[in-house]
């Protein structure tokens, strides 16, 4: 039976918080037990469940349950005796609600709008999905800030203060997701605000910010091996990514491991998809591509849109081969390399593709500016129109301080390369101790080609969400996934497509590390992920 709180006015079916009664008797129990503490907590008396059962009303059957994993957990430990019962086996203060439900195996959902739930038992999520779960994590955190001395003293004045200095000292691994912004990139950004032309514009002031723009579009082109004249920026990858899957085109070959900002374009432009078959390691073969061309897939103007790295496992894919192939039976290429400049060299002209989609703010940018590399004398049909930008192939008025931002940022990532090898053994000593603190661990395309910076962790029996959740809570930031896809319910397509085990492709969270990333920052996930590897594994 669940005891379920209602917010008025709003539909049960989208709001109920469901906290199991399970829960709740965990928590009031230990509480009662805190309250009972007097003087030096040390030389506390034992509480038998019995007076705890009687005081606050609860079933004493019940109780006996819960306190079996709440001992398991080292949260109170058991006296026998006339006196016998149990006592905290640490401070009060020390206790974290939140501990004490996971304790006794409180998979709390906050929401019936979750995995399997009656309320978004479908591919895509409902329209207030991602609301729902923002409040999942938000009372996640607030129930890991509130401890069983402020439940037992009914004292929440220092909760506020608390969950605001947790955020202090963090470790960030999510730089898939977002790179934070570099200093170079900030200071350039901050500049080209004082630039007042249009640059547009013939006149001085106009030629200041013209110049401004040339200069990054050079830095940008340096970076993935580019002519300047190749680089059109854009507002982001996303919209690059969408140019290019929006021309006139017959046939789309795309792998099954695409970002959704390839993959939803391409099913909306009319062409014929082929979906093009992934192994296990995550990779597409040339072969894969070459026996679907030789029996007839590819009519028409064709594209085959393959990206140069995943970025949800970091798997590296042969794009060049692929190239070689395409030209010699007269199709085109379009890769989104988002993820590889910095990590990998980028070799734009080596590749051989037709077009390849770039994002500043992977590589510590800021966000909201991209870039489309298209090879000379092949002419797109411009996807937004009004003016004469960018050689008339993207209208608007540029963004130049993002423009700025995003030059100044290449030109850092570029030196990165010459530091590759430092965060690669980081990433491999990170593997080697979760795998040795944790044997159940699973490393996704261990095997494969990959970004030195990533790595697919699963844990299978635990879902990713509520890893994610618990490292979070650790101080630790990571994602499950792509953080464009947030809210939606199930395993990543990814993953899906790599054919992995349901339970492992359920509890896969992605770790990826920076140019600032720290011995200690991998010893503090290490530290958190082998804590939660082993709760897991008393509650089995």
């Amino acid at each position: 039976m669940d005891f379920v709180t209602t917010w008025g006015g709003v539909s049960p079916e989208l709001s109920d918080v469901e906290l199991t009664t399970k829960g709740r008797y965990a928590v009031t129990a230990m509480a009662d037990i805190a309250g009972q503490v007097r003087g030096d907590e040390s030389d506390a008396l034992a509480v038998p469940l019995s007076q705890i059962a009687e005081r606050q009303g609860l079933p004493l059957a019940y109780l006996e349950q819960i306190f079996v994993g709440l001992r398991r957990a080292g949260l109170v430990e058991s006296a026998r005796g006339r006196l016998g019962g149990y006592r905290l086996a640490r401070k009060a203060s020390d206790i974290s609600v939140l501990a004490v439900m996971t304790a006794a195996d409180e998979e709390t959902h906050f929401t019936q709008c979750t995995e399997g739930g009656p309320h978004c038992a479908r591919e895509t999520p409902c329209l207030t999905h991602g609301l729902w779960q923002r409040l999942g994590n938000v009372t996640s955190a607030f129930f890991s800030s509130v401890s069983l001395a402020d439940v037992a003293n009914r004292d929440f004045t220092a909760v506020r203060s608390r969950a605001a200095s947790a955020t202090a000292g963090r470790v960030y691994l999510d730089y898939n997701a977002t790179a934070p912004l570099r200093a170079e990139a900030k200071a350039a950004m901050i500049e080209a605000l004082d630039v007042a032309g249009n640059p547009s514009s013939v006149h001085s002031e106009g030629r200041k910010a013209r110049r401004v723009i040339e200069a990054a579009r050079e830095s940008v082109a340096r970076l993935v091996g580019a002519k300047p004249s190749e680089v059109v920026f854009t507002s982001g990858a996303t919209e690059a990514n969408a140019w290019v899957m929006a021309q006139p085109w017959d046939t789309i070959f795309v792998s099954g491991v695409e970002h959704d900002s390839v993959l939803a374009p391409a099913r909306a432009n009319g062409a014929e998809i082929v979906t093009l078959t992934i192994g296990s390691d995550g990779r597409v073969a040339v072969e894969e591509i070459a026996a679907r061309v030789l029996s007839g897939a590819a009519t028409g103007r064709t594209l085959i849109a393959l990206q140069r790295a995943n970025n949800e496992t970091g798997v590296i894919q042969d794009v060049a081969a692929v190239t070689a192939f395409a030209r010699e039976h007269g199709l085109f290429v379009h890769t989104d390399a988002v993820q590889a400049p910095g990590r990998i060299p980028v070799d734009f002209a080596a590749l051989g593709a037709d077009t390849l989609s770039l994002s500043a703010h992977k590589l510590g940018g800021p966000k909201g500016i991209g870039a489309l590399v298209i090879r000379d004398h092949l002419d797109l049909v411009p996807l937004i129109r009004g003016g004469g930008q960018e050689r008339r192939r993207r209208a608007g008025t540029e963004n130049l301080a993002g423009i700025a931002g995003f030059g100044a940022a290449a030109e850092v990532a570029l030196q990165d390369l010459a530091t590759a090898s430092r965060i690669e053994k980081m990433r491999d000593d990170l593997e080697a101790a979760v795998r040795a603190a944790a044997p159940s661990t699973v490393i996704i395309a261990e095997a494969a080609p990959r970004l030195n910076n990533t790595t697919a962790l699963a844990l299978p029996g635990k879902l990713a969400e509520t890893l994610v959740i618990r490292l979070d809570i650790a101080g630790l930031a990571v994602s499950a996934g792509s953080a464009c896809s947030s809210g939606k319910v199930g395993a990543s397509h990814v993953l899906e497509a790599m054919g992995l085990p349901r339970d492992v492709a359920a509890s896969a969270i992605r770790v990826s590390l920076g140019p600032e990333t720290t011995k200690d920052d991998i010893a503090a996930f290490v530290a958190a992920w082998k804590d939660i590897a082993s709760k897991a594994a008393l509650a089995a």
